[in-house]
C-alpha cells in the first residue's frame, strides 16, 4: 500500500520528465546526426547529448523529490498519512525507494532512447560507453536527489521547498566552480556529466571507472537520507 501511495503521489511528475526528457533527447540526436558528416563518427555528439541529458535530469530528480509529510502537512492532508499504522522512518523509507528507482529510470530509459536513434541513423555507439555515462550519472547524481528529499524534510511549503533545494545546489556549484581545490575534488557537475574522462581526441570516456567517487557520492547521499529521516521524525504533526 505504501509503495502504490508513493507511486501515485509521484507518477504524474515523473511520467511528465520521462517524457520530456526522452523527447527532448531524441529529437536533439536525430537533429543533429541528420547534419552531421557522413564520415563522422558522432562520438562527440554523445558527449553532449548527455550533457543536456544531466542538466535535465537533474532538474527532474530535485522535482520528485519534492513532497513527503511536510508537503502534505501544508496541504492539510498529513492527518490521513500519519494515521496509517506504520512508523514515519517507514514511510520516508518507502518514498526514498521510489524515488532512487524513478531516478535511475530518468537515466538509463533516455539513454536507451538515444542508442536506439543512433543506431537507427548508421551510426551506432558502443553500449559500454553508454554505461559509463548511466553509471556515472546515477552514482553522482544521487546526491542532487538526496539534497532535494533532505530539503523537503526540513522546509515546508509548495514552492519554497524546490526554490531552496535549486538555491542551494545552484550557490554549491558556484562555490565548487570558483575554488581552485574544490573544483579538483568535488566539482560534481563535470563527474557526472563525464568531463573527467571526456577524451577529446578519440570522444570517448577513457580511464579507470571512478569507484572511489561513486562510494563518496554515496556516502553523503545516504548521510542526507538518514538527516532526512531524523528531521521527519522530529517534526510535530
Amino acid at each position: 500500500m505504501l509503495w502504490y501511495k508513493a507511486w501515485l503521489e509521484t507518477r504524474t511528475r515523473f511520467l511528465t520528465c520521462l517524457s520530456f526528457l526522452v523527447a527532448i533527447l531524441v529529437f536533439f540526436v536525430h537533429h543533429a546526426e541528420s547534419i552531421l558528416p557522413a564520415k563522422s563518427n558522432g562520438y562527440e555528439l554523445m558527449f553532449y547529448a548527455h550533457f543536456y541529458l544531466a542538466a535535465l535530469w537533474v532538474l527532474s530528480v530535485v522535482l520528485l523529490g519534492m513532497g513527503g509529510l511536510l508537503r502534505e502537512r501544508a496541504t492539510g492532508v498529513s492527518s490521513f498519512t500519519v494515521a496509517l499504522p506504520v512508523s514515519r522512518e517507514r514511510l520516508v523509507t518507502v518514498r526514498l525507494s521510489v524515488g532512487v528507482l524513478q531516478a535511475v529510470a530518468l537515466a538509463i530509459v533516455p539513454w536507451i532512447a538515444i542508442l536506439l536513434v543512433s543506431s537507427s541513423n548508421g551510426r551506432p555507439f558502443p553500449i559500454s560507453q553508454a554505461c559509463f555515462y548511466v553509471l556515472l550519472l546515477i552514482g553522482g547524481g544521487l546526491v542532487y536527489f538526496a539534497v532535494a528529499i533532505f530539503v523537503s524534510s526540513i522546509v515546508e511549503g509548495e514552492y519554497t521547498a524546490p526554490a531552496v533545494a535549486y538555491g542551494v545546489l545552484i550557490l554549491v556549484a558556484i562555490v565548487c566552480g570558483s575554488v581552485s581545490k574544490l573544483r579538483t575534488y568535488l566539482d560534481l557537475w563535470r563527474f557526472i556529466t563525464g568531463d573527467r574522462y571526456y577524451n577529446r581526441t578519440t570522444h570517448l570516456l577513457s580511464g579507470p571507472f571512478p569507484w572511489f567517487g561513486i562510494a563518496c557520492c554515496g556516502c553523503i547521499a545516504a548521510v542526507l537520507f538518514l538527516g532526512s529521516l531524523r528531521a521527519t521524525g522530529n517534526q510535530d504533526f
